[in-house]
């Protein structure tokens, strides 16, 4: 449903004003209650939340964030929606960081401070879009792709400000004045190969609309299989709301005249995609063709076509002439048999190319046509739409959970504090006082128990998933799904993933190409689409180094094997060289596997966090349960879990180190041979009456040390490797649990903490309370039913604003 964005934000902006107002003149007019510590500092949560909530909302920011398979034009699809051009799009993988292109008057340039960054840092103000640009590809993105070949390292995050369209054209997507649009140019997932990297980047996504670029020349039916399971990586990855996204298929101005048409390709995609992301509707899927609509935007400039373009000729000219030379068989197409249009841009074209300006007036048509024929006008219009649509979720809603949680604390705290206060007896608050005593330590015995009782649990889960039995599987995936644990089952896959992720990725390629005898460039050029080029180049080395060595083994059955003299120094000092290239290749792989790893898992972070968040809900489930059992009076129950709730998640999985071991069969051994040295003449006599010499000759031997080296061949290397990921799959499963395990004591920690805030705060409110009653009791009790009046009336302005933050409510 399309909503006025305008009038929610007013709205939004009006209640949430209501709700501080109404807390804050609570406060004043009853200052002694809100002196109360536990009161005093749930208050100052909320202020903090309430205060930066508003700042958001004064200035909130819709990120647009663009995605793409390989090679699929999407920096030239953010240069052509911000009519700049700033992204860098030289043929080949310029990408690599973080770009930002954030909406402002004056241009500037930042790039983030990181750890041993190799590029330039630091603010630059002032600055021209080709300046820009050419800080950003030459100074930045190629130093930062140089220094990936010789070392790890966290990407570049770069912020460029200055005027982009949709922020000069707010009309371009129904947004009002005061909104700031941030585009967020992402790496292509080729170039995104670890995990420190990766969570940055889900991080940006999860958070931004997106825009998806696929590749027209990738769809045809052999492509188009390699395409969607590119696709699925890149929505599994980096973790994008398949709700809130638009997928573009760009370049399809390459249509061949022997090709179905683009609507026939578009419904095929469309149905494919639906199925392999398990989408509920059919996706949007838009023509387009981004280079010519980048062209002529950037030859206007980021601003509405109403204005006048500060875009000066000799850029101008540039762009066009580009745009014509590039971009001839897309416009002879839609030109074809308008004979006034042809000659119209042919004489513009030819003006171009004789150095003439070309108008204002006449760029604007141009640009009109370039929306038309590109798909721009269509992409612009369903982006409205759907920013419409998903605006609550991405800006309203991430702006507010601080403050919803913070009030229903600060509220719960308040209303337990009036539930004592209405007490009118000593003999009641004795009654509450023992129970409080009593329930403390039960409390922190049941929560005890519970975390033994799910460590247990987790454990013996982790012990049965290691035998790798399928019908302990299924009951383990049923027994989860009964208990209702989200996720589970991706859980259970997770680590089958990993291990078959590493076989196909890292094992198979370096196995193949020591069987075929393969060049080490070929190799990493293969390893580089996996892992990183540092570590691609280092496997690929310590596999040339090793396959040169053993050229001169012999083949024995199933493995290799190389003997030398003992006397022989050249020859021994060659087996140590061997030797040390292959150990080598296996300390090459057994890195390239751990950071492999330690991707794949990053890369179902949300997976394995949904499963995590299912067994926290239960056991808050479980604590709620609890609290209502022991504490059923004053509200202490509901004032505990609100305390409670918010207990956060995240963080990133680590190997430790030599996680992935690997069968040492590489042996060295002395043999003694007795073997012919020489010859040697003997005299012996023959006969028995006429004697008679004769001469023989005779081998001569002796004992020959040799020393021998054995290696496993390309098969038997393999399997060693693989051998190491079995057993380091238990490993895996011992890790998932200590994370899991880690972070149900942090939620139950937290539990603990809040037991003894809310207690604490009972118990204080207990003691006064008898000096209440006897001194003006019913003075307080007037007081209170006052706050309870205008508590319910704020309590109602929470409710509107958590409307509005809901697109489902609108």
């Amino acid at each position: 449903m399309t909503i006025n964005i305008e009038t929610v934000l007013d709205s939004t902006r009006h209640q949430l004003r209501e709700l501080g107002n109404g807390v804050a003149n609570i406060a004043n007019s009853y200052a002694d209650v809100f002196s109360a510590p536990e009161i005093a500092s749930q208050f100052e949560a909320f202020r903090r939340a309430y205060s930066e909530a508003v700042n958001r909302l004064n200035a909130p920011n819709l990120y647009i964030a663009t995605l793409g398979t390989t090679s699929s034009g999407k920096s030239t699809i953010v240069n052509a929606l911000i009519g700049r051009k700033v992204a860098p799009i030289e043929a080949g993988e310029m990408s690599g960081g973080v770009l930002t292109l954030r909406h402002g008057e004056q241009r500037s340039l930042i790039v983030a401070e990181t750890e041993e960054a190799a590029w330039d840092v630091g603010v630059w103000d002032d600055l021209n879009d080709e300046e820009i640009y050419d800080r950003i590809r030459n100074h930045i993105m190629i130093p930062y792709h140089h220094i990936r070949k010789e070392r790890e390292c966290r990407a570049p995050e770069v912020t460029a400000v200055g005027p982009i369209l949709p922020g000069q054209d707010i009309g371009l997507l129904g947004l009002p004045t005061g909104i700031q649009v941030e585009f967020i140019d992402l790496p292509g997932l080729k170039s995104v190969k670890d995990r420190t990297n990766l969570a940055v980047i889900q991080s940006r996504v999860h958070k931004a609309f997106s825009i998806v670029a696929l590749d027209y020349m990738q769809v045809d039916d052999d492509h188009r299989k390699r395409l969607l399971e590119e696709l699925v990586r890149v929505v599994q990855y980096l973790n994008g709301r398949t709700d809130s996204m638009v997928f573009v298929l760009n370049r399809v101005d390459q249509r061949g005249e022997d090709d179905i048409s683009v609507e026939e390709r578009i419904g095929q995609l469309q149905g494919e995609i639906q199925k392999v992301l398990s989408l509920q509707e059919l996706p949007d899927v838009l023509p387009f063709s981004a280079r010519l609509l980048y062209y002529a935007q950037c030859a206007w400039g980021p601003c509405s076509l109403s204005e006048s373009s500060q875009v000066d000729q000799v850029t101008r000219s540039k762009l066009l002439n580009a745009m014509f030379r590039d971009c001839a068989a897309l416009i002879n197409s839609k030109v074809r048999g308008d004979r006034s249009l042809k000659n119209w841009i042919r004489d513009i074209q030819d003006r171009v190319e004789e150095g003439e300006s070309v108008n204002d007036e006449e760029m604007r048509q141009i640009v009109r046509y370039a929306l038309e024929w590109s798909g721009g006008e269509r992409l612009w219009s369903r982006l409205r739409a759907r920013v419409q649509d998903s605006f609550p979720e991405l800006v309203l809603l991430p702006a507010l959970v601080e403050v919803f949680d913070s009030f229903d604390a600060l509220v719960q705290a308040i209303e337990t504090l009036a539930e004592i206060r209405r007490l009118r007896s000593k003999e009641e608050i004795e009654t509450e006082q023992a129970r409080i005593r009593e329930s403390r330590d039960r409390l922190h015995e049941q929560v005890e128990q519970i975390r033994k009782k799910f460590r247990k649990e987790i454990s013996q889960t982790t012990e049965d998933l290691k035998k790798n039995d399928p019908s302990t599987r299924s009951r383990l995936a049923q027994e989860a799904k009964r208990l209702g644990r989200r996720g589970f089952q991706s859980l259970f896959d997770a680590v089958d993933e990993v291990e078959a992720d590493l076989t196909q990725s890292l094992i198979a390629p370096l196995r193949d190409a020591i069987k075929n005898s393969e060049g080490s460039y070929e190799l990493e050029e293969k390893l580089g689409k996996v892992i990183s080029p540092k570590l691609a180049n280092d496997l690929a080395r310590a596999y040339d180094l090793t396959s040169r060595k053993l050229d001169s083994f012999k083949l024995d059955s199933d493995q290799l094997s190389k003997r030398v003299r003992a006397d022989d120094k050249d020859g021994i000092r060659e087996l140590e060289h061997a030797e040390r290239a292959i150990r080598s290749l296996y300390q090459g792989i057994r890195n390239a596997i751990t950071v492999r790893a330690e991707f794949a898992l990053q890369a179902r972070a949300q997976q394995l966090e949904a499963a995590l968040q299912s067994l926290v809900e239960e056991q808050q489930g479980q604590l709620q349960e609890i609290c209502l059992q022991e504490l059923p009076s004053l509200n202490l129950d509901a004032a505990i879990m609100s305390h409670f709730k918010g207990s956060t998640l995240g963080r990133l999985l680590t190997l430790p180190g030599k996680f992935f071991e690997f069968p040492n069969t590489l042996k060295q051994q002395e043999l003694n041979q007795r073997e012919k040295v020489g010859e040697r003449k003997e005299t012996y006599t023959t006969g028995s009456c006429f004697k008679s010499e004769e001469t023989r000759t005779v081998d001569v031997t002796e004992n020959i040390q040799y020393r021998e080296l054995l290696l496993p061949n390309a098969t038997g290397m393999a399997r060693q490797w693989s051998e190491g990921i079995a057993k380091g799959k238990d490993g895996l499963w011992d890790v998932l649990c200590k994370w899991i395990n880690d972070h149900l004591d942090v939620v139950m920690d937290a539990f603990d903490h809040s037991i003894n805030k809310v207690l604490d705060l009972a118990e204080h409110a207990l003691k006064e309370q008898i000096t209440i009653i006897e001194k003006n009791f019913e003075e307080e009790l007037q007081q209170w039913n006052e706050i309870e009046a205008e508590k319910n009336l704020v309590i109602e302005t929470r409710g509107k604003l958590e409307h509005l933050s809901q697109t489902q409510s609108l």
